[in-house]
């Protein structure tokens, strides 16, 4: 396209992707470079300067004055409302150096008489005059180019002068400023003036300062021509003649459509106030073609995730007529304005063919940024039709449109937000009342059909089931399930192997420990083994929760919704976090299960080529390794303690030198051969992989040839599943034999039957003696001095006896453990 196809508006006009302004754009003054001009181009700066009270007042005009004294300009402030004092008390307090500038002559400060009654009464004309002639000695002057006059207009209010003959002074004014260097600021105080003066000093006002923005004023009505005594708009414009009736009705045209236009655009801002983002997309188009009263419009919105412009709508007055074209011919434009968010303006388009080889009537136009949602486009079929009314109409809309969206989002958000902190209170308190329900379970069977039942009546969960690992037949199986539909789990096989019933989330989370979601059934390939029997039964979404205490797991738990994307990050959070509760709550159950059983199953394990820490200690010395315990740690290390048979102290502590996973290793006892020794170890052993199956080891020797191991398991463990579990870590695993027998102590009675073998008389005396008098509290009740003058022993004996009878009784606690 030509250059001379299209235009864009001057940067000297106000920004229209907004219709406020700085008041550094006015303050400027006609003498800077970029300043903002009328139609024609004339300087043109006679501001309204309309406010509420004092601190609106002086916040808006004292950046004007210290401007102008800036740029060294005269300035010249008209006191009324405000008495010169509170005037000088205003300016000083926003920076300006009062005293220096009225000093150097380019301040100063004036009352009503000295130019608006000059007379004893207003009289516009010789107001006109004593103005004109002010400027002309100031700007004929060396010492300054600008005058910027800043008058209160209170004085109006006296009753003693007409209010529109001050109007007539006011329009007057616009032509006398006219190529003159000069700023007039005219300060109206709104809580005085009536409704009616306010709107016609509106409307006598090119420019608008109020509430603290400065705008070109929409509302602007240029002279038509008025007399104004000897200052008639005809004499200012150099004896121009008359307005022609044809330039009347012109102006008159204009008025009306711009009254259309700004009822439109009320009854616009009303409907959008109401619609959410998806109906103002839908709105968009057609609220802007009525609104300017034009042949076309669209709305391109900005895609994310494309990070491109995509039409939203078309409206156009003929459905029939080719227009949609305008928007393709210049896209590249559209998203220039989404980019630099300022207006373009195409006035006296040439014909241009479209995409479809027809031509477009449209000959103007107009996009419009909408902030980060877009543009919208509008056209006309006539040249030059969006003149400076039209186009700050244009923005208006479109400011209107950019903030109902905005508002959308934000609704929008906090509606997402409300829903997800909704369903999150829902989800806590279902959390909460399988918590308090799992207090009161006693078996893992128990617990597991409790979190199903609670799970499944909560919405939007439509099918729970907990699932673990069955080694006889390489499958997951059901261990609990509620609102199963259909026989769902009868109808899918779930393997724990490479088959293709194998990799899905349910044996993910078993394998990985991590949560697995499946958003959405239908098209996530990984789920294609169960597809046709999960979405048959209304399942869209799943997810699968592993149920794991500390290096043990209890299964998977898995969850199905009916509509996709039903399970976003939080929930998954939280369900993670019931995961852990309930694996903590079956591995409390088994423990329970465990102590209450008063037989045990005795399994004893042979295994070859370890590379535990004890079986490689025991390799690197030639001797043999007894355990003795272990005692965890923080940061995953553990105290081990062992005894060694068959080499010296030295010889064990230099061969753990050898050993990477061992540190600190120090000699505890060195009894006749037997040398009792105390670590860390730093990663998992063969004892701790024992003990986190909950069995107990009865004994664990390492020798250079191999590794035995004696454990205790519930009577109803799954033995195999324990061998399977140890034979993981340790490939080269036998089982050697496997026995039931009695437990050693089965009941508080026997306890304390075993206390009474264990335990000499003055032992057990001492020992309670102590218990019972509050020795070991804290602090505590009775000291040992005290208790051994009880007793009538010494000291030192009460310590001795002490001493020994707790040494039995950790012996009885832990050789038992």
């Amino acid at each position: 396209m030509d250059q001379d196809e299209r235009h864009r508006r001057p940067d000297t006009t106000p920004s229209t992707s907004d219709r406020s302004i700085s008041l550094d754009r006015i303050a400027a003054g006609p003498g800077c470079e970029g300043h903002d001009r009328d139609l024609d181009g004339s300087l043109h700066d006679h501001v309204a300067l309309l406010y509420a009270d004092r601190d609106e007042q002086f916040a808006a005009v004292a950046p004007l004055v210290r401007d102008g004294l800036d740029r060294g300009e005269r300035c010249y402030y008209l006191h009324d409302d405000n008495t010169k004092a509170e005037v000088v008390a205003a300016m000083r307090e926003a920076g300006i150096d009062v005293d220096a500038a009225v000093e150097a002559g380019a301040l100063s400060f004036h009352t009503k008489d000295e130019l608006f009654l000059r007379g004893g009464a207003f009289d516009p004309d010789d107001t006109v005059a004593a103005t004109e002639e002010l400027v002309r000695e100031v700007t004929e002057s060396d010492e300054y180019d600008t005058i910027r006059m800043v008058g209160e207009m209170t004085w109006a209010l006296d009753g003693e002068h007409s209010l529109d003959r001050m109007i007539e002074y006011e329009r007057t004014l616009n032509a006398v400023y006219e190529n003159r260097p000069v700023v007039g600021v005219c300060q109206y105080n709104v809580t005085r003036f009536e409704p009616e003066i306010l709107n016609q000093i509106i409307r006598s006002h090119p420019n608008l300062v109020y509430g603290g923005a400065t705008a070109r004023n929409f509302y602007y009505l240029p002279d038509e021509g008025v007399e104004t005594g000897e200052h008639s708009v005809a004499d200012v414009d150099g004896g121009r003649a008359a307005q022609s009736l044809l330039e009347r009705v012109r102006a008159y045209e204009t008025l009306q459509r711009r009254e259309r236009g700004l009822r439109a655009l009320n009854r616009a801002t009303q409907e959008l106030m109401y619609l959410d983002g998806d109906d103002i997309a839908e709105r968009a188009a057609d609220i802007v073609r009525n609104v300017l009263d034009v042949t076309f419009a669209s709305f391109w919105s900005y895609n994310g995730d494309t990070g491109e412009l995509e039409c939203h709508g078309r409206s156009a007055a003929d459905p029939e007529a080719n227009v949609t074209s305008f928007t393709e011919l210049h896209a590249d434009l559209a998203w220039d304005t989404f980019v630099t968010e300022e207006t373009e303006v195409l006035n006296d388009l040439a014909s241009s063919a479209g995409f479809d080889g027809s031509e477009t009537p449209l000959r103007s136009g107009v996009i419009v940024p909408l902030g980060r949602h877009g543009v919208f486009c509008t056209g006309s079929t006539h040249p030059h039709a969006f003149d400076d009314p039209r186009v700050d109409l244009a923005t208006a809309i479109g400011a209107n449109i950019e903030a109902a969206l905005d508002r959308a989002d934000r609704e929008r958000t906090l509606r997402e937000q409300n829903d997800q902190l909704e369903r999150l209170n829902r989800i806590n308190r279902v959390v909460r009342g399988i918590d308090e329900a799992l207090v009161g379970a006693d078996t893992r069977a128990e617990i597991e059909q409790i979190v199903c039942e609670r799970l499944a009546a909560f919405d939007p969960y439509q099918f729970v089931w907990i699932g673990d690992f069955d080694p006889a037949t390489d499958a997951i199986v059901p261990r609990a399930r509620a609102g199963d539909r259909s026989g769902y789990l009868d109808a899918v096989t779930i393997t724990d192997d490479d088959t293709p019933t194998g990799p899905g989330p349910v044996t993910a989370a078993l394998q990985t420990g991590e949560v697995q979601v499946i958003q959405d059934v239908l098209t996530d390939p990984g789920f294609k083994p169960w597809r046709e029997a999960t979405l048959s039964r209304g399942f869209r979404a799943c997810i699968s929760v592993p149920l794991v205490y500390e290096e043990s797991v209890y299964g998977a738990l898995t969850l199905y919704a009916g509509s996709p994307n039903a399970f976003d990050e939080l929930e998954r959070a939280v369900l993670g976090e019931l995961g852990g509760t309930i694996a903590h709550a079956i591995d409390a159950a088994e423990t329970r299960r465990t102590l209450r059983t008063d037989s045990v199953a005795e399994v004893t394990l042979r295994i070859s080529e370890s590379d535990d820490v004890l079986a490689r200690l025991a390799r690197e010395t030639g001797c043999e390794i007894d355990f003795d315990g272990l005692v965890p740690r923080t940061e995953g290390r553990a105290r081990l303690f062992f005894t060694a048979r068959g080499a010296s102290p030295e010889d064990v502590l230099a061969g753990a030198e050898r050993v990477t996973d061992v540190v600190g290793l120090q000699l505890v006892e060195d009894d006749r051969g037997e040398c009792v020794f105390e670590g860390t170890v730093t990663g998992p052993t063969l004892a701790s992989r024992v003990i986190d199956e909950r069995a107990v080891i009865r004994s664990l020797t390492a020798a250079d040839d191999g590794t035995s191991v004696v454990v205790d398991l519930p009577s109803a463990a799954d033995v195999r599943k324990f061998v399977e579990t140890v034979r993981t870590a340790y490939p080269k695993t036998e089982l050697v034999a496997r026995r039931t027998r009695d437990r050693s102590i089965k009941t508080p009675q026997n306890l304390r039957d075993v206390l009474t073998e264990e335990l000499t008389d003055r032992q057990r005396e001492v020992l309670e003696t102590a218990y019972r008098s509050g020795f070991f509290e804290s602090p505590r009740v009775r000291t040992g001095k005290e208790l051994s003058e009880a007793l009538g022993i010494t000291q030192s004996t009460f310590s001795h006896h002490l001493r020994e009878a707790e040494r039995r009784l950790c012996e009885l606690v832990f050789e038992n453990a």
